[in-house]
């Protein structure tokens, strides 16, 4: 009989995915790149007045564009963008160890946040200004505090993170960052609120490219964050992951010592007290 080589055994297969940090890209390219084909087409065409438009108004709103002939980018362009931010947001837990309930917390606020934002950016496209002006002024409204409450809980989530781990530098220039970006998105936004009540809407228009611009540079920020050098798992040992999470509950509990001191021990032959005893 001939001898027959013994089965092989069965390897694990792994699976492989696209790396997280590409979402972002993703995001940030295509938003970037509908925004440009929109303001080139709106200057090709002579900066046309759209139906859309108030009569005072000579600079257009990007919903504005949004609403004529580039109604399909438009729709198209904010439904990539929006689901690939919101599952950027969702592919940060897996670089993270996230020890504190706190930042848990945040991280589950800016998701949802995020989501909110992501929907908000494709009602808004689909429901636009020309057809339906009312819903579309809702749509930008939760959109923009989606996007802002969703950089404030990062921010803020990211700072943590920058505590416990100080030795990845990259989360604390993140941190720095979107802290950047979140103090100039408030201040943009402010000023757009203001100039759409008092009907300045040249002002608005030219406002609301800007935010929207940066808002490209927020997406791409995860995209460092994202990448295997800013992965705080694993960097923690059994034993330090154990030390931290026994002194979060100690700083947790009701600080009795803090009003009522301990005493040192002192010998009683001395005349003194023993663990503060009288």
């Amino acid at each position: 009989m001939d001898n027959l080589a013994p089965p092989e055994p069965d390897l694990p297969h792994h699976r492989h995915h696209i790396p997280y940090y590409v979402l972002p890209l993703i995001s940030a390219a295509v938003w970037i790149g509908t925004l440009w084909a929109m303001m080139i087409v709106w200057l090709a065409e002579g900066q046309p007045f759209y139906a859309s438009m108030s009569e005072t108004q000579s600079i257009a709103y990007i919903s504005d564009v949004g609403a004529d002939i580039l109604r399909p980018l438009f729709i198209t362009g904010c439904a990539i963008t929006g689901i690939f931010f919101f599952l950027s947001l969702c592919a940060t837990r897996s670089n993270h160890d996230l020890l504190r309930r706190k930042e848990r917390v945040l991280d589950w606020a800016s998701i949802i946040s995020a989501l909110v934002g992501a929907v908000s950016l494709i009602m808004l496209a689909v429901m636009d200004t020309l057809r339906h002006p009312d819903w579309h002024r809702g749509w930008l409204l939760f959109f923009m505090l989606g996007v802002v409450l969703s950089a404030l809980f990062t921010t803020i989530e990211y700072r943590f993170l920058g505590k416990t781990f100080r030795q990845t530098k990259i989360i604390y220039l993140s941190y720095r960052f979107k802290q950047f970006i979140v103090i100039v998105e408030v201040a943009l936004s402010i000023s757009f609120g203001a100039c759409m009540y008092k009907k300045k809407h040249n002002a608005g228009a030219i406002i609301e490219w800007l935010i929207a611009f940066l808002f490209t540079f927020y997406v791409l920020s995860f995209f460092f964050d994202l990448r295997p050098r800013a992965s705080t798992k694993g960097i923690m040992t059994p034993e330090e992951l154990h030390e931290l999470r026994e002194r979060q509950r100690q700083t947790r509990r009701p600080g009795i010592q803090r009003f009522f001191p301990q005493r040192r021990d002192v010998d009683p032959g001395q005349g003194g007290t023993v663990n503060g005893g009288v």
